[in-house]
Formats: structure tokens, C-alpha cells, sequence
């Protein structure tokens, strides 16, 4: 097969959606697919950033579009309404398809969906009548958003055009029963497979416990989605001796950083900042990795630290957490936004009353998501729908 990734990541960021399509495409190839990378980057500040040495061995493509999914939903919405098809990218689509590569499989990856609009009109222009064009989102389609985007109607909005797109492609690679749910929702006619997110190896010593109670929070550092205020506000109400280890960079360290010495928890609290192996040096153990997120696509962090024999303690958000956490064994769930209960489940923790099981036990739960059980099961979808079968 000749696969396209059709995204909207500029590759310059080693976040957890470059890393599972590195492994992907990887994988790919091994088992002799050719596969290619269009990649439609819209900001000028990245576009001129050298691309991440995952990707260096791929034949990945890159464009500068002046590209904004605030600007491009609400056209699409009342382009439907008054029959003007807005295609966002097509002419950058069509160019690639017609001169560079024709593929058997277009995969339009995380949340730039709307490119799949332009795909297949550029695919139905240039004749190109057996492509399929496949959704692969990685968040939740529905995140937490504020109250006055709800005020101006942008979940109908999402909904309308995720709904266009739907009745337009032919399949969907769903990371998460969550995701599947939600797409069936919507849609309940579309083709979804639910495939989970890939892990790679890991064949290093397991971490184990701490014997102070030792936190670790991995990932980007922001408000919004990953809510590390939550975080702060609640560990700051545990009265027992505590630590946290934050190993990432973003956006909001210096609020976050204010917000600590504000409530009296800076000195319990160490930062890392951005390493390629978050999970080195842990040699005094760690108790569980926390994870506060409003709204996730999988929830990677909690499966890779499973894999390593730490457990987690993560927020039942939509969605993800709930494919990965089994109580008791790798780690505890709370619902979203729960102070309480994120605070209960941290003591008892401390305080020995909830337990989870051995590093070894815990590793062996993360086994469903090896990059061989998840990428063979991505490129088993990959067949079916090249060749029509059914689910």
C-alpha cells in the first residue's frame, strides 16, 4: 500500500502524537508500505524550525499554510448552509497528489479533520476514485471549552462539520473506546476501528516504589487541557510530606510556578524541565505518576509509565484513562474535577490504604498497547478498508 499522513503538525515538537506516528510509520515501512508525510504547517515560527530527527529517515513534505481552525470551522458552517463548499488547503492537496504522490490511503491525523474535506474533493477532481481517506484523530473531539465559546454555538459548530466530514470519508482509527463512542454518535454508519495508541519497547529496570511519597507529572505544562492548577490546588490541601517531580516545558510554567509559591507548595516541588526520557533518573522511586487532564485522546503518559512499573493516578476524562487505569493493580481513576476525590485518593495512598500492585504486575497491563499488537492491528484496519471489507 501507498499510504499518505495528511497532517497539520509542523514536526518540530516532540509531543506524544509525533512519537506514536514515528512508530507508525516506522512500522509501516518495515512491513513494505511506502509512506509518505504532507505535513501543512501554519505558523511561520515553526515552518522555519528544522524537522525532529524521529522524522528524518521519512520522506515528509512540508507546506506553509496561513491556516486557523477558528477562522475555518465557522466558514465550512455557513458554507454548508448557503451550498459553498470551503475547502481549507485543497490547492496545497490537490498540487501534492497530482505531482508528488498518489496514494492508496490518505490518514488525516489528530485534529485537523478539516483537511479531510479538502482530500477527498481534491481526490474526487483529480479522479483519483479508489484512495480512501481515513480520520485518525488523537483529543477528544468535544474538549472542556469555555463558557462564552458554548454562548456563540461552537459545539454545534463542531458538531455540524465533524458530521460533514463523517458522511464523507470512509473510516475512522479510533485511539479510544471513548473517541468510538463519540464518533458513533455522530455517525452511527461510519466504519470506526478502535486501535489504541502504540508504545514502544521499553526493556530497561522497572521504577519502583518511593519510600518518601514522590509524585511525577510528565507532559506539557499549561491550564487548559492538562488543568496543573487542579494539581497544585489539590495536593496543596494534602497535609501529609509530599513531592512532585514535573518534567516538561509550556506556556504557563511562570503562572504555575507564581501559583505555587502562592500556596506554599514551591519547595515540595522540583522541575525538570523538557528531557526525551522523562523517566531517567528515578532512582529514589516514585509513588505514581499524576495526571489532572480536563480532556485527553488516549492518555499515552499513563500507559508509558505503566509499561516502566509505575502506576497512575489520573482524572476519568474524556477520553482515555479509562481504556488504560485498572483499580487496584496500575493505578486509580477520579472523576473530572473532583477536588475531593483527588485529594482522598492521594492520602489514602500516602497513608497506605489504597495499594496497587508490583512494578511487574503493573507493566504487564501496558502488553495491550506494544507497538506489534497495536500497529498490527492499525495495518489489519489498513487492509480492510483498501479492500471494502467489512468491520
Amino acid at each position: 500500500m501507498k499510504i499518505l499522513f495528511l497532517s497539520g503538525s509542523p514536526h518540530t515538537i516532540y509531543g506524544g502524537f509525533e512519537k506514536v506516528e514515528s512508530i507508525l510509520a516506522h512500522y509501516l515501512i518495515s512491513k513494505g508500505h511506502k509512506v509518505n508525510i504532507l505535513s501543512l504547517v501554519a505558523k511561520k515560527s515553526e515552518f522555519d524550525k528544522k524537522v525532529l530527527d524521529i522524522f528524518n529517515d521519512l520522506n515528509v513534505h512540508r507546506y506553509f499554510y496561513k491556516y486557523r481552525l477558528r477562522i475555518s470551522i465557522p466558514k465550512i458552517f455557513l458554507g454548508n448552509m448557503i451550498g459553498i463548499n470551503y475547502s481549507p488547503a485543497y490547492d496545497e492537496i490537490k498540487d501534492y497528489l497530482q505531482n508528488k504522490f498518489e496514494p492508496d490511503i490518505i490518514i488525516v491525523t489528530n485534529v485537523e479533520w478539516i483537511f479531510g474535506l479538502s482530500a477527498k474533493k481534491a481526490l474526487k477532481d483529480l479522479n483519483y476514485d479508489k484512495c480512501k481517506v481515513i480520520w485518525w484523530p488523537h483529543s477528544s473531539l468535544f474538549p472542556k471549552l469555555p463558557i462564552w465559546m458554548y454562548i456563540l454555538g461552537s459545539r454545534i459548530i463542531l458538531s455540524t462539520t465533524i458530521k460533514k466530514l463523517l458522511k464523507n470519508i470512509d473510516a475512522v482509527l479510533a485511539i479510544s473506546t471513548g473517541i468510538k463512542k463519540q464518533i458513533s454518535k455522530l455517525n452511527p454508519n461510519v466504519k470506526v476501528y478502535t486501535v489504541f495508541n502504540p508504545l514502544e519497547p521499553y526493556n530497561g529496570e522497572l521504577v519502583l516504589s518511593s519510600k518518601i511519597p514522590t509524585f511525577l507529572y510528565v507532559g506539557r505544562i499549561e491550564y487548559r487541557a492538562k488543568n496543573l492548577s487542579f494539581m497544585f490546588n489539590g495536593l496543596s490541601k494534602v497535609k501529609r510530606d509530599w513531592k512532585l517531580i514535573i518534567v516538561g516545558t509550556g506556556p504557563d510554567e511562570d503562572k504555575l510556578k507564581n501559583l505555587a509559591n502562592s500556596l506554599g507548595i514551591s519547595q515540595k516541588i522540583e522541575w525538570m524541565g523538557f528531557k526525551k526520557n522523562p523517566y531517567e533518573n528515578l532512582n529514589e522511586g516514585v509513588t505514581a505518576l499524576l495526571l489532572t487532564s480536563r480532556y485527553e485522546g488516549f492518555g499515552m503518559v499513563l500507559a508509558e509509565a505503566n509499561q516502566r512499573g509505575i502506576p497512575v493516578i489520573s482524572s476519568d476524562c474524556q477520553v482515555g484513562p479509562s481504556d488504560i487505569v485498572i483499580p487496584g493493580v496500575n493505578g486509580y481513576l477520579y472523576p473530572e474535577g473532583d477536588m475531593d476525590a483527588f485529594v482522598k485518593i492521594i492520602n489514602d495512598v500516602i497513608d497506605g490504604k489504597l495499594n496497587f500492585g508490583t512494578p511487574e504486575e503493573i507493566s504487564k497491563t501496558a502488553e495491550r498497547f506494544s507497538e506489534d499488537v497495536v500497529c498490527n492491528n492499525i495495518m489489519n484496519a489498513l487492509k480492510k478498508i483498501e479492500s471494502d471489507q467489512e468491520e
